[in-house]
């Protein structure tokens, strides 16, 4: 009776870490609730090896979700990236980063150094439930499930998330980022701003940087992705020269002036210059220099 009960527990002991690791398909639902398209990829294992095939990319529309089925999957995670313009989910801590081509594609899963045409992006690994569907092979599906929200990213991008305009395929479009640098042996007031469509003009408030200081001065999406960097002091190579108002809080009113001898009126008395920064399509981050 012993012998007996012994070899039955013995062939439980086998058989549960082999049945772990038999195929069985995945249900992957990924549900867009922001309001721009958002695109997926996947990275899990297809065999008792550690080495992972990689899913890219599945194209979800805004308010739509992807149900779709992996084949195969060994295991009882799955890696998951969510990308559009700047932002990734999900908004957990990194476990692998992989080597993702531009477009769709099922391949081996790389990690950096990545080959040319390959981009490194971040995934998080996220468990693989139990169902109680019945797939190939007589084993359950399992499922991986996961909301895309703008609400999940840090404080300043959830922000900016909600109503972010969009590019040609209908995704985020960059948030675009000015760094500024101060090269001269003082401090200069910067600020940036846009060109209404009445022609004048209007910017934020002033920022003084510091002699040999570097910083942050612009986040946001600007409208044809153009920004005008403005320094009082017209060290800024000129595009243009303006008349602004004085105030240091709140925005700063502006219109143009046609050249150094004009004489600004009352109401915006600061003489100040302006260069026109032109962010690419793909571009989200520029550096400028004042005093160069």
């Amino acid at each position: 009776m012993r012998a007996g009960l012994f070899a039955l527990l013995l062939a439980f002991g086998v058989c549960a870490p082999v049945q772990a690791q038999a195929p069985r398909d995945v249900l992957l639902e990924v549900c867009n609730q922001t309001g721009f398209a958002v695109a997926a990829a996947a990275a899990y294992r297809t065999t008792p090896a550690q080495s992972r095939t990689l899913r890219s990319w599945f194209m979800i529309a805004p308010g739509e979700c992807l149900n779709g089925a992996l084949n195969g999957v060994v295991g009882d995670d799955l890696d998951l990236h969510v990308m559009s313009g700047s932002w990734v989910w999900p908004s957990r801590e990194t476990v692998q980063t992989y080597c993702v081509p531009a477009d769709a594609t099922m391949t081996p899963a790389s990690a950096p150094p990545c080959a040319a045409g390959r981009q490194a992006r971040a995934f998080t690994r996220l468990p693989i439930e139990p169902t109680s569907h019945r797939g190939p092979g007589g084993r359950n599906f399992g499922r991986v499930s996961h909301r895309v929200r703008c609400a999940d990213l840090g404080a300043a991008d959830a922000g900016l998330c909600p109503g972010a305009p969009t590019d040609r395929r209908g995704m985020a479009e960059f948030v675009r980022e000015l760094e500024v640098c101060n090269l001269v042996s003082g401090a200069v007031p910067t600020t940036v701003g846009e060109m209404k469509p009445d022609g004048s003009m209007e910017f934020l408030g002033w920022q003084a940087l510091a002699a040999g200081e570097c910083r942050v001065i612009y986040r946001g999406f600007p409208r044809d992705r153009q920004i005008l960097l403005v320094s009082a002091s017209d060290h800024v190579q000129n595009d243009g020269l303006v008349c602004m108002t004085e105030n240091t809080q709140g925005l700063i009113l502006a219109i143009p002036r046609a050249d150094h001898n004009v004489t600004c009126p009352n109401e915006r008395p600061l003489r100040g210059s302006y260069e026109t920064v032109v962010f690419g399509e793909q571009t989200g981050r520029l550096t400028m220099y004042v005093g160069q």
